[in-house]
């Protein structure tokens, strides 16, 4: 076995030391290097900056892992899984170039700055309009009155789900989570929005599509260089990517504030900060901790071998938070040049929505600041206990709000 044994693990996150605040076992285990093998993961563990950007860039390392998985599951549980290995399978996300390559070519080219520029005026129009409602008692939760809803309504456009097709959006679980768990919960919804997206099927083919997912695809689709189950596999992607995971971003980020009020009152007397701050928030706490890989070949890191078949996971919480690049990282500051964050990946796999999730942020924590006089918890937030996702349930506050 590689490396030597260790009584910590990433599972220790489900204990009660750690499992409301991860960064303290990260910095435990990144004082005895950035590179570990974790004996009960039965994987490498990779924490600092420098060495997790690296390997994102190495191409003997590979993110194309859900048939490998999919291989080793029992024959009942792939009868239940094989709806979500055959969409998890076709997302860019899963796969290495070339495929990689011509998939990500379906969506890049729209996700243009003028594309994400003309997006702000519906973030900002929906996020007044939510605060709207959810101001007047003087309180509100940020993720059931605020963040998901917001985020839904701008990934619905985005993928150009019509009004009817809304609840489809609510509650949304991550995709990969259920498929490591062998849970089907979600393979109802993914077969009622195939129906829904076979519905506008001609329109994209033939132009006529009036939808932002339609336009943003609409050069790519000419030539038949995609088959139908790959368009949709990346339209679920656009949904699975941009909605829970941004719900929480903007969760994490006013929950940050909260804990520290000297920096909410910074960014609430210079919103001008606002754009630097997203940056700030999802290096201070991402809503995504780690990315999993498979070793192609051996690869020499840190005084390691990582063999050829081991699994490795690029702790992005880790690497945002090494002090051999940020300094005082455990301290939040709105004003620090954080844009080299980790957690929308590095590399050929960086998150393509990663611009509109950003303004998201942006807009939602600037509006709900500029909409109150003062904010403060209600009660203690609640959080969905996963070692990989630091999502929020719950995060009631109280405020007085501003005409």
């Amino acid at each position: 076995m590689p490396g030597r044994a260790r009584t910590l693990s990433l599972l220790s996150l489900f204990g009660p030391e750690w499992g409301t605040d991860p960064y303290p076992l990260y910095r435990t285990l990144r004082e005895q290097g950035p590179v570990h093998w974790d004996r009960w993961m039965r994987s490498w563990l990779v924490l600092g900056h420098e060495e997790i950007t690296r390997l994102s860039r190495d191409e003997r390392l590979t993110g194309a892992r859900i048939e490998a998985f999919y291989e080793q599951l029992p024959a009942s549980a792939k009868s239940e899984m094989s709806a979500l290995r055959d969409v998890l399978s076709r997302m860019m996300l899963f796969n290495e170039p070339p495929e990689h390559t011509r998939l990500r070519r379906l969506i890049k080219p729209g996700l243009t700055p003028r594309f994400i520029h003309d997006m702000r005026p519906l973030i900002e129009e929906k996020a007044d309009e939510l605060l709207d409602r959810a101001l007047t008692g003087g309180s509100l939760d940020v993720i059931h009155d605020y963040s998901e809803p917001l985020t839904r309504e701008v990934v619905a456009r985005l993928a150009g789900v019509p009004g009817h097709g809304m609840p489809l959006l609510e509650n949304w679980q991550g995709l990969l989570f259920e498929f490591y768990t062998q849970s089907a919960r979600q393979v109802p919804r993914i077969r009622a929005l195939r129906e829904l997206f076979d519905e506008g099927a001609r329109a994209r083919h033939d132009g006529s599509g009036t939808d932002l997912f339609s336009r943003l695809i609409a050069d790519q689709l000419q030539g038949g260089r995609y088959t139908d189950d790959e368009v949709f596999a990346n339209f679920l992607l656009l949904i699975d990517a941009g909605q829970a995971t941004t719900t929480h971003m903007i969760g994490n980020a006013v929950l940050a504030l909260l804990r520290h009020p000297d920096q909410l009152h910074l960014l609430r007397d210079k919103p001008e900060l606002a754009a630097n701050a997203a940056h700030e928030f999802l290096r201070y706490d991402s809503s995504v901790q780690f990315t999993s890989r498979v070793a192609l070949a051996g690869i020499e890191l840190a005084g390691h071998r990582i063999a050829a078949g081991d699994s490795v996971a690029l702790v992005l919480g880790a690497g945002n938070h090494d002090p051999r690049r940020y300094t005082d990282p455990e301290r939040l500051d709105v004003t620090r040049r954080a844009s080299d964050h980790l957690s929308f990946g590095h590399g050929i796999h960086y998150c393509l929505g990663a611009a509109l999730a950003l303004a998201e942020t942006e807009i939602a924590v600037a509006r709900l600041l500029a909409r109150t006089a003062d904010l403060r918890l209600a009660e203690e937030p609640v959080r969905i206990e996963n070692v990989n996702f630091r999502f929020l349930s719950r995060l009631p506050v109280l405020c007085t709000p501003l005409a």
